[in-house]
């Protein structure tokens, strides 16, 4: 395996917004609750919402796909696989969906299709990244 030069993994935005809500009642709690015994509940009650949520969003969803300067690598929970750099250029292996909204990677070879949403700043580095090391640009899916 080479020197990484992009790694994407899939993330959702739902998990950074419920770290953020419990941290913020949390905070709110803090501050404006005298009773200690009170206070213990609250943080405990969020400290359960928390892991339930980890199980239910973070867990599941962990697709990562890290580019190389030889290769690809996608690991996932239906399996894996790498490919050299000009498999990937030639074959379609990897292209982006774009909507009006929303930006993804998609990586598909044999029976695995793995689709990791972007973020626009992703897209531009992983676009850049590319571009650099390997001369080539993901194409638009057609599909």
């Amino acid at each position: 395996m080479g020197r990484v030069i992009m790694m994407v993994v899939s993330s959702t935005w739902l998990a950074y917004a419920v770290s953020a809500i419990l941290t913020g009642i949390l905070v709110i709690a803090v501050f404006t609750i005298q009773e200690a015994s009170l206070l213990i509940m609250i943080a405990a009650v969020l400290a359960s919402i928390a892991i339930a949520a980890a199980f239910i969003i973070i867990l599941p969803r962990t697709v990562v796909a890290t580019f190389t300067v030889d290769e690809l690598l996608v690991s996932g929970k239906r399996g894996g696989f790498s490919l050299p750099r000009d498999a990937v250029v030639n074959n379609n292996v990897v292209c982006i969906m774009r909507t009006r909204w929303v930006l993804k990677l998609r990586v598909t070879h044999g029976s695995i299709d793995y689709t990791i949403p972007l973020s626009k700043w992703q897209y531009n580095r992983l676009v850049n990244k590319l571009r650099e090391h390997w001369g080539w640009v993901p194409p638009e899916c057609w599909w």
